[in-house]
């Protein structure tokens, strides 16, 4: 991404801005950075009313104060009572110094802070990568298939659910993918608009996507339009039996013509058979995989391939909103009791892969319709029911997760030189997974956007 780590400042707000800012978004005068929803515990619920007026605010005082970079006179410094650093590490009473919008030291040194986070758990921002951002509810409640929606009113919907991730901790994201996301990818990057950073297909290859010359000649439309990653379609949906649907030859022209751009592959797969052509094929990872053999196992542990696999909440969000979804497209009954297989299946697979210790497994949601804004929940279920270890599930959302997407120098670690995207929770996720739903202070690029802890 060619804007993808732009530094984002405002310059001093008009009085205007302030006023109108006054309770969701405001100036902070220590940092003359920006804090969004600062002080205002209404800007953290879930509920529309809330999402819309922080939203709307946020934008409107970007665009009332120019939404333009300045340098900062004063280091920003944060004070971390406790700090996971995404690379393994634990530390007590660390501070945490600024330099724009990169960390530029760690130390333990006391002293007044800007921000003291000393009662929070603080870590890397954290890393989803499989979310559908411009997945939505119609205006009637249901799975988004309006004909006459806008292009404008679509994009809005996704504005929203960048804006919900963002909110819940997670400074990147990888939208698997639309077109759409393309400008908002741009708005974000420019500061325009409040949300994660975004990588994106714009489209994904499929059987339908031709001959393997046709296959080529589309990634190299992608490389051209600005796509930073391609997404495959190698099996069939799970709703419909998840079986390979791409060729061998097909899956060869993709990743070969993508590793030669030199751009990222992630593959929808299910199942040994098309796990092995995948892998063989020198795709790089793997989005679901679900149910696969040993030897599979065996296979992506030696070719470094990248597993995401999506155990909990990707089911549960179907389950909770079943009749938001049911009678759309393949979301049949048939559908859901073929989901409910799935789901219990992966559990069986994803034990199975953490046994052997070899297995790249990274951190991904699949978010659609209804999940966005509860990404963290995925942290839950891979830790508790999925027995996955607390540190390696956060490592998989963080510096694992960097290095999958190609940012491993950038973000994912609290350390010198990276992006300053921080996240902090009240309470300690390595004794107690279920506190990552309990997020208190969200940074992105030396930017808050989020601030409970005062």
């Amino acid at each position: 991404m060619k804007t993808l780590l732009a530094k984002v400042r405002l310059k001093p707000t008009r009085q205007r801005a302030r006023s109108l800012a006054s309770r969701c978004l405001v100036q902070s005068p220590a940092t003359r950075g920006l804090d969004i929803c600062h002080g205002d515990k209404t800007c953290s619920k879930r509920d529309d009313v809330a999402l819309s007026r922080c939203l709307a605010v946020s934008v409107l005082v970007l665009v009332l104060a120019g939404g333009s970079a300045t340098a900062q006179n004063t280091p920003i410094t944060i004070r971390a009572g406790r700090l996971i650093d995404g690379a393994g590490g634990v530390s007590e009473n660390v501070r945490i110094t600024l330099d724009g919008s990169r960390i530029a030291r760690v130390d333990r040194l006391r002293g007044a802070v800007t921000y003291d986070l000393s009662d929070l758990t603080v870590m890397p921002g954290w890393i989803d990568t499989h979310v559908h951002l411009t997945n939505h509810f119609d205006a009637d409640g249901r799975n988004h298939s309006d004909p006459d929606e806008t292009p404008e009113q679509a994009i809005l919907y996704a504005v929203e659910n960048a804006y919900r991730t963002l909110m819940a901790g997670f400074t990147t994201v990888q939208s698997l993918g639309s077109p759409r996301d393309l400008d908002l990818r741009e708005a974000i990057a420019r500061g325009s608009l409040p949300g994660p950073r975004i990588l994106t297909s714009l489209r994904a290859v499929n059987t339908r996507t031709g001959t393997p010359e046709n296959i080529r000649a589309f990634v190299r439309q992608l490389d051209a339009d600005g796509a930073d990653v391609v997404k495959i379609f190698a099996s069939a949906s799970i709703r419909e039996g998840g079986a390979q649907v791409m060729t061998d030859e097909q899956l060869q022209a993709v990743c070969g013509e993508a590793n030669r751009l030199g751009l990222r592959t992630v593959v929808h797969a299910y199942g040994t058979e098309s796990l092995t052509a995948t892998i063989e094929a020198g795709c790089g990872g793997i989005e679901h995989g679900n149910r696969y053999s040993d030897a599979v196992i065996d296979l992506m542990a030696e070719r470094g391939t990248y597993l995401d696999p999506h155990l909990g909440l990707l089911w549960a969000n179907y389950v909770d909103n079943k009749d938001r979804f049911l009678g759309r497209g393949n979301y049949t009954e048939e559908g859901f009791a073929l989901m409910e297989e799935a789901r219990v299946v992966g559990y069986e697979t994803f034990r199975r892969t953490l046994a052997h210790g070899g297995v790249r497994i990274v951190y991904g949601t699949d978010a659609v319709a209804g999940a966005h804004g509860r990404n963290a929940e995925e942290l839950i279920y891979r830790v508790r029911d999925g027995g996955q270890d607390p540190m390696d599930a956060i490592m998989s959302a963080t510096s694992r997760a960097a290095e999958s997407l190609g940012l491993a120098d950038q973000i994912g670690a609290v350390r010198p030189g990276h992006q300053a995207d921080l996240v902090a929770v009240a309470g300690n996720p390595l004794d107690d997974i279920t506190s990552v739903r309990d997020v208190v202070f969200v940074m992105k690029g030396g930017v808050v956007y989020k601030n409970l802890a005062r």
